[in-house]
């Protein structure tokens, strides 16, 4: 491996790691050399995930964790700093989906391609808006607030959000979803211009259709599937080890000239 890209010594908190692209992002990593710290809300997934971290030789700590829970995000940390000592990559992953209407729209039809989604023209509800700005905006948030001061005092560390290509390339699929993830490319941007001073990079990835239990009501279904598709130049899905190859060069000394970018790994979705 080009040294460049190697973690080796490095430790990695990343939420939502209990599957799919979070997973994905842990075992690359522990691949490249650095022990992990696996947050999640399954207990049972997590554990699936420390052992892909531990059949490449590295740690694994996990932590059953609700990202909106602030005494959740505490405990992670502490935990994690307990068993390490320090924290060089933040990996913030928790996302929560949304294929609502933002309001009802009165005599419009549901969209055909979304015929097989009853619940489509139905509003959020206060609970459901408070947990989607939660989940994908405030509890990632809350964690670089946690994680931050131990990266200015190393004057170092690499952050990086994963958004979507929902947050330049709105659908009426996706309701208020957009809004959330355009508003951590904006928060990233804010927070790269802070804390460029002290040798922390702040970046996001933003990927297209991967195939994840989250688009799972996308790509197991054909009409659907093949609707999205078309609309991508490679006529694929992306894959999370992909992302996780992605995030390796994000994580690494690789990366060190980026700060305040995002990255759409989209097989060229947000150009069609």
């Amino acid at each position: 491996m080009l040294k460049e890209f190697s973690l080796e010594g490095k430790v990695a908190l990343i939420t939502g790691a209990g599957r799919g692209i979070g997973r994905a992002i842990a075992s690359t990593f522990a691949e490249a050399g650095a022990d992990i710290a696996a947050a999640s809300r399954t207990t049972k997934e997590l554990a699936e995930t420390a052992e892909e971290v531990m059949k490449q030789g590295r740690k694994c700590v996990t932590m059953p964790t609700d990202i909106n829970n602030p005494e959740h995000l505490r405990r992670l940390v502490d935990a994690t700093l307990a068993a390490y000592g320090e924290i060089d990559i933040l990996v913030n992953n928790a996302g929560l989906g949304s294929m609502k209407m933002t309001i009802p729209i009165p005599g419009v039809e549901k969209m055909r391609i979304a015929k097989s989604i009853p619940d489509l023209n139905e509003p959020l509800t206060d609970e459901e808006w408070n947990r989607l700005w939660g989940t994908n905006v405030k509890g990632g948030y809350d964690l670089i607030r946690l994680v931050v001061p131990g990266m200015i005092q190393n004057k170092k560390g690499k952050i990086i959000n994963i958004v979507s290509t929902a947050a330049v390339k709105y659908t009426a699929l996706q309701g208020v979803y957009p809004a959330t993830k355009a508003a951590v490319v904006a928060l990233s941007k804010s927070l790269a211009n802070e804390l460029a001073r002290f040798n922390i990079n702040v970046n996001c990835i933003g990927p297209g259709g991967v195939i994840t239990a989250m688009l799972e009501k996308i790509h197991s279904n054909e009409e659907m599937s093949q609707g999205y598709l078309r609309s991508v130049p490679l006529r694929r899905f992306g894959e999370p080890r992909e992302v996780g190859l992605l995030a390796l060069y994000l994580a690494s000394e690789a990366s060190d000239y980026m700060t305040g970018q995002t990255l759409y790994l989209d097989g060229g979705y947000t150009i069609s």
